[in-house]
Order: structure tokens, then C-alpha cells, then sequence
């Protein structure tokens, strides 16, 4: 399963992520457009739990999602309420006030179809004119640092390798990860996983007209974390849904 290598060293690779911007942002999708004092909120792709944790102190009701175990065996270290689920098949009857699904975990989606699964399971765990947040990474990102990339670290513990490369045509990114994890801090021997990642990078364009007019308005489509329209050189794109009443 992937990520399950990776979790115990993601916050590491990560540790670059400024986290508290998704944050301001929910809070200012909270306070336009939810009727809640103390909004609720499922996490889709949840990781390790840093968003979460970030959001309960703010205030906001939470329960984290992932499909991966260890990600998830992550997220309960940091005391989170967790449950291990594909995003395509919720195991959850409570309806939320809003649905978040950050750091471009959507893009593993390899198909407009199994958007159109996520739409809907999302449509059934929303409260009536709650709101599904979730951005993209797109092929102007691949094409400007991801078209071939290779960076690696050591922390004694820990080292891992990271090659990433953009297929224009399949509009695939690559992210091949080798990692290597210290046996015992007294012998030179690693146990050696590896995990290979692929996101299908779907235009922006293509993704709106997956999402069904029966279910959602669409508030905004943005330019990262600004709340302004979408441009052709975007990196990374934000969508916000809104269920509708009937």
C-alpha cells in the first residue's frame, strides 16, 4: 500500500509545508461560507494528521481520513480521530459541514469516473449547503519542478531517494521513492522498501465538468491560496463545491 513506507518519515520529507495556509484558508471558507459557529469538518487523504491537529486547536470539529494504514497509524499518535478509508467508498453515516481533501491527494484519482465517485460519496457524508474543498497540482507545477527531479537525505535512521519525472502525453507525474531504514543504531544494515507513486494531472477545465450539476454549485475555481480565479500558470488550484438544498 503506498505510503505505508513512507509514513514514518513523511512529516520529515515534508517539513517544508506550510500547513498553516490551508488553514487560513479554511477559516475564510468557514466564515464566507458556512452557516456554523464551530464548522465540522472530514478530512479526505488526512497523511499524518498535521492539518488535523492544526484545526482542533483552531476549533473545528474533525475527523481524519486516509487510505493508508500507516498514514493513518500516524495520525492516532498525534491523538486524532481517524478512520481508514478509500475516499471512493466512505464508511461514515455523519453528515459534515465541510469535506476537505488538500495537498493535491485528489490527483491519484486516475480517472474522470472515480471524480464522479468522490463527488458523490462526498454529496451523501455534507450537511445541505456544506462545502467540499479540495485543490490540484497541475501540469504547469510538473513541467516548471517536477518534469525530472531526483533529491535524496540521509538522517542516519532514515535516508530515502525521490525521482520524479512528467509524461506530457499520459499527463502522469512520477514520483519513484526508495527508502532505507536503519535495522539498529549499532550495525550498518538498512531495510531497503520502495513505492511508486502516480498522479494523473487532469486540467482544471476537465475537473469542472466532472463535477455534477445535480449535486454541487461551484463557488470558486482559485489560484492557490488567494481566492482569485485560476490562470494558465497556476501550480496548484483550490475548487470549492457547494452542496445544493434539495
Amino acid at each position: 500500500m503506498l505510503y505505508d513506507a513512507l509514513s514514518p518519515i513523511y512529516d520529515r520529507m515534508m517539513s517544508h509545508v506550510v500547513y498553516e495556509d490551508w488553514v487560513e484558508l479554511i477559516e475564510q471558507v468557514a466564515d464566507t461560507y458556512l452557516s456554523s459557529s464551530r464548522p465540522s469538518i472530514l478530512e479526505l487523504g488526512g497523511g499524518t494528521g498535521v492539518l488535523g491537529a492544526l484545526l482542533r486547536r483552531k476549533g473545528f470539529r474533525y475527523l481524519g481520513s486516509d487510505r493508508s494504514f500507516g498514514m493513518c497509524r500516524q495520525s492516532k499518535s498525534r491523538k486524532a480521530l481517524v478512520t481508514c478509508a478509500d475516499a471512493r467508498a466512505l464508511p461514515v453515516k455523519k453528515r459534515f459541514d465541510l469535506i476537505i481533501f488538500l495537498y493535491d491527494g485528489i490527483n491519484y484519482l486516475q480517472s474522470l469516473d472515480d471524480y464522479a465517485r468522490l463527488f458523490a460519496e462526498a454529496a451523501d457524508c455534507l450537511m445541505p449547503g456544506g462545502c467540499f474543498l479540495f485543490d490540484i497540482t497541475t501540469e504547469a507545477n510538473s513541467l516548471r519542478h517536477f518534469r525530472d527531479y531526483l533529491e535524496s537525505e540521509d538522517w542516519g535512521d532514515y535516508a530515502y531517494i525521490r525521482r520524479s519525472y512528467f509524461s506530457r502525453d499520459t499527463r502522469l507525474q512520477h514520483n519513484d521513492i526508495t527508502i532505507f531504514r536503519r535495522l539498529t543504531e549499532k550495525t550498518p544494515f538498512y531495510q531497503k522498501s520502495t513505492e511508486r507513486h502516480c498522479q494523473k494531472v487532469f486540467s482544471a477545465n476537465a475537473i469542472a465538468g466532472a463535477v455534477p450539476a445535480s449535486l454541487y454549485s461551484i463557488l470558486g475555481i482559485w489560484d492557490g491560496f488567494s481566492m482569485k480565479e485560476h490562470r494558465p500558470q497556476s501550480e496548484r488550484i483550490h475548487f470549492l463545491l457547494q452542496k445544493l438544498d434539495s
